[in-house]
């Protein structure tokens, strides 16, 4: 495990330091570095001060934490998480890693379903390997749950793009969706506790709380995965593969049918039907926002194919209140 010494050390001895643009979407930064021997490494600078996500998830340097529990140190063979160190800053920390941008999936090309497969069942590893929380702040489930709500987001619209659109997509979410659907997720996102206590009756495991494409990548046997810390939380595995179909449904070359039936796979003998419907639901919850942008978009194929998938997950959603009514 390198100390905030020895990372300090092995930084100095960089040839070339310049900012990466990543997807921008938080207001966390970025900077590959090369070092005199050759070797790649991408810096993320973590400031809780600028990333709204970070705020919304009450997250005051997890990632931090959970390097100092040696968290990364015990992934399942199958996940690497590239990290080399975390070394604390004056105002957060800075994440070191191993450039492993030729690993990550590229954007804009779509996933095999057999990539999806591999990375679902490293997933299903991670949920495996932890038998209680490593550290005592990981993300709420309520506040997973509802990082994406207007509550959440509307302090941080003037300063991020994302915000801005979650709130435009919940404006819409009511004109494209049933109203016996749309009036329980609003209501939901209103207080998202009672759902987070359901939830939290099924069988736990450690969730990364992102695994949308952008933080995903294969190598050889391995599935790359970053990004942890903000939304990484405790709650049942389902919670985890509901996020992962709902971000990337678009993203992989197989139906949303194709993709439950393939988390019911990787998850195997653990997989737990009555969770899986409230996780769906959850997705909802946190994305119905973005499914609202998609079917009221000015592209008519886009639109057709939005509202198609937004009927998906309405069917979702009522399987899951029936199950469950928000208090």
């Amino acid at each position: 495990m390198n100390t905030g010494e020895q990372l300090e050390a092995t930084l100095a001895t960089a040839v070339s330091r310049h900012p990466l643009h990543g997807d921008g979407k938080s207001g966390s930064t970025l900077e590959r570095v090369t070092l005199a021997d050759g070797t790649g490494l991408v810096l993320k600078h973590v400031d809780p001060r600028l990333d709204w996500i970070m705020q919304a998830t009450h997250d005051t340097g997890r990632v931090a934490r959970l390097w100092a529990a040696g968290v990364f140190d015990r992934m399942p063979p199958a996940i690497d998480t590239a990290i080399v160190g975390v070394a604390p800053t004056p105002d957060g920390c800075t994440v070191v890693m191993r450039d492993v941008s030729a690993s990550l999936l590229p954007d804009g090309v779509l996933v095999t379903r057999s990539q999806s497969r591999q990375l679902l069942g490293a997933t299903a590893a991670l949920h495996r390997t932890f038998t209680r929380p490593p550290v005592d702040d990981l993300c709420t489930l309520a506040d997973l749950l509802g990082f994406l709500s207007p509550t959440a987001t509307a302090p941080h619209r003037a300063d991020h793009e994302v915000p801005r659109l979650v709130l435009q997509g919940w404006e819409r979410f009511a004109d494209v969706v049933a109203d016996d659907v749309a009036d329980a997720v609003l209501h939901i996102l209103e207080s998202t506790g009672p759902l987070a206590e359901a939830l939290a009756h099924f069988d736990a495991a450690l969730l990364h709380g992102d695994l949308k494409v952008g933080n995903l990548g294969v190598a050889g046997d391995r599935v790359v995965v970053i990004d942890w810390g903000p939304q990484t939380s405790w709650g049942p595995p389902a919670v985890d593969y509901a996020w992962y179909v709902a971000i990337n449904g678009a993203a992989v070359q197989a139906s949303l049918d194709e993709l439950v039936d393939d988390v019911r796979a990787a998850a195997g003998r653990a997989h737990d039907q009555d969770a899986l419907r409230l996780a769906l639901l959850g997705a909802l919850v946190q994305l119905g926002w973005e499914k609202a942008l998609g079917a009221t978009a000015e592209d008519r194929d886009a639109r057709a194919r939005e509202r198609s998938g937004l009927e998906w997950w309405t069917a979702r959603a009522r399987e899951a209140l029936d199950q469950w009514q928000p208090p």
